[in-house]
C-alpha cells in the first residue's frame, strides 16, 4: 500500500479576498490540484507544470530531463487551481497580475520533501511552476555518478589537496548539487565542521550544520555567506553564486585553510571563469583560489534492454570530428514492456574537469582571451563534455543526438 501524501500550507494571517479563498478550497479543486501533486510524487518527478491556454490548463510533468503531458484542467477552474496552489504556498490571492512565488511543505510516509510554487502572469491566466525538493540523506558517492574514471582520479587528487574554491558549474537541472554533497561526502571528516548554506536543501549530512535563505528575512545571500564563513569551517557548502558579491565573499572564504564548495551556471568549465570575471572578481584572485571545476550535464539514459545499435559511419564521423575505431556503433532508443516503450529509463551525467595548471594560471591572471585558455587546458589534457558524452554513446548509455543537444 502507497504511503498516504499529506500537504502543509505555509501558516499565513487571513486576507482580504474571502471570498475567493472559498472558492479555491472547494472540495472537487482541493482533491483535484492535490491528486496532481501526490501522482508527481508518486512518479519521483521534479517539477509540475500548469500551463495556461484558451482552453484550460495542460498539465505536463519533468521526469528525469524531459516534461511529459500527464492531464488537463478545464478552463472554468483556472482561477480556482491557482488560487488553491497559492494558499497552499502563502502567496496573495488578491493578486493575478504579478509574478509570485511560494513554498510548502508534503510529506509521504517517512519521507519530508518541500515544494515550491511559482507563478508567471500570460495571455491566458497564470502559468505555474511547482518544483519538487526530495530531502533525504545524502548517499551517492563520486564513484557511482558515471565520471569517467581518468576524470574521477583527477577531482579526487584534487579534492584532497584540502582547500580552495571547487566549482560545479552547468545548467540548471544538471545535477549540480549531487555532484557537490557526493563531493562533501568525499572529503568530510567527523572530527571536521561542515556549513552549508542554500537555497534548497535537497540532502542532509549527519553532522553537517545547513541552513537556508529565509524570504522575510532581511539580510542578502551574500551577507549569509559572509557570516557562515565567520564561523570558520573546515568545509563550506555554497548554493548557486549569481553575483559579484557573493562571488566576493566566496573567493574569500576560499584563502583561508578550507574547503569551498558551490555553484554556478555556466555553459563549461572555462566559462565559468569569464563568468567570475565578468561579475567583477580580479583574475589574479580567482587564479589564487581556485582549485577545480566541473562542468555537467544531464542526458536521458538508453534503456539498456531495446536499445539498437547502428554504425558510426564516415559522415558522422566527420560531422563530429573525430576518427574513431573501426566497427564502432552508436545507439537510437526503440521502447520495450521494461522502460514503458519510451527506450529510456534514468538519466546518465556528462563531466567536464578544469584543474589549472601554473601556466593557465598565468593566462588568466595577463586576461588573455578565453578561447587561448581553452585550447591550452585541451593541450593539457582537458577532458571535455563533447569527449565524455561520445563515449558514453560509444558505450550505449545515451543517443548521440541526445550528447550533442545538450551541449
Amino acid at each position: 500500500m502507497a504511503d498516504k501524501i499529506t500537504f502543509e500550507p505555509q501558516k499565513k494571517p487571513m486576507e482580504p479576498g474571502s471570498m475567493l479563498k472559498n472558492a479555491a478550497e472547494e472540495k472537487n479543486v482541493i482533491q483535484e490540484v492535490d491528486k496532481i501533486i501526490a501522482d508527481a510524487i508518486e512518479s519521483n518527478s521534479t517539477e509540475v507544470h500548469f500551463e495556461p491556454g484558451p482552453e484550460g490548463y495542460l498539465i505536463r510533468r519533468r521526469e528525469g530531463t524531459a516534461l511529459h503531458e500527464v492531464g488537463k484542467v478545464e478552463d472554468k477552474l483556472k482561477g480556482n487551481v491557482a488560487n488553491r496552489l497559492k494558499v497552499l504556498g502563502g502567496m496573495d490571492i488578491t493578486k493575478n497580475k504579478i509574478p509570485q512565488s511560494g513554498f510548502f511543505k508534503s510529506q509521504k510516509g517517512e519521507k519530508k520533501l518541500e515544494l515550491y510554487v511559482h507563478l508567471l502572469p500570460t495571455l491566458f491566466g497564470e502559468a505555474i511552476i511547482i518544483k519538487i525538493s526530495y530531502k533525504q540523506s545524502a548517499t551517492m558517492r563520486l564513484s557511482q555518478l558515471g565520471i569517467m574514471q581518468s576524470v574521477l582520479v583527477e577531482y579526487t587528487k584534487a579534492l584532497a589537496k584540502g582547500s580552495g574554491l571547487y566549482l560545479v558549474t552547468g545548467p540548471p537541472g544538471s545535477g549540480k548539487r549531487t555532484t557537490l554533497y557526493a563531493s562533501i561526502l568525499e572529503v568530510y571528516k567527523p572530527n571536521q565542521l561542515a556549513m552549508g548554506y542554500d537555497p534548497v536543501v535537497k540532502y542532509e549530512i549527519p553532522g553537517m550544520v545547513q541552513g537556508k535563505p529565509d524570504e522575510k528575512s532581511e539580510f542578502t545571500f551574500a551577507e549569509a555567506i559572509s557570516s557562515l564563513m565567520k564561523q570558520e569551517p573546515d568545509i563550506a557548502y555554497i548554493g548557486d553564486i549569481t553575483n559579484e558579491s557573493e562571488a566576493r565573499v566566496t573567493i574569500q572564504g576560499a584563502f583561508a585553510k578550507r574547503v569551498v564548495l558551490a555553484r554556478m551556471t555556466a555553459n563549461d568549465t572555462v566559462n565559468a571563469i569569464q563568468n567570475l570575471v565578468d561579475m567583477g572578481i580580479q583574475p589574479f584572485l580567482l587564479a589564487a583560489s581556485l582549485t577545480a571545476i566541473i562542468n555537467q550535464r544531464l542526458v536521458r539514459s538508453l534503456c539498456a534492454s531495446c536499445r539498437e545499435a547502428y554504425p558510426a559511419t564516415e559522415s558522422i564521423q566527420r560531422e563530429l570530428g573525430l576518427r574513431l575505431p573501426e566497427n564502432s556503433r552508436f545507439y537510437k532508443a526503440k521502447g520495450c514492456p521494461q522502460c514503458q516503450n519510451t527506450g529510456y529509463s534514468g538519466v546518465v551525467a556528462l563531466f567536464e574537469l578544469y584543474k589549472p595548471s601554473e601556466e593557465l594560471n598565468k593566462m588568466v591572471v595577463a586576461k588573455e582571451s578565453i578561447q587561448a585558455v581553452r585550447t591550452q587546458a585541451y593541450k593539457e589534457g582537458l577532458f571535455s563534455l563533447k569527449k565524455d558524452g561520445i563515449q558514453k554513446a560509444l558505450a550505449g548509455m545515451a543517443t548521440l543526438e541526445d550528447v550533442l543537444n545538450s551541449l
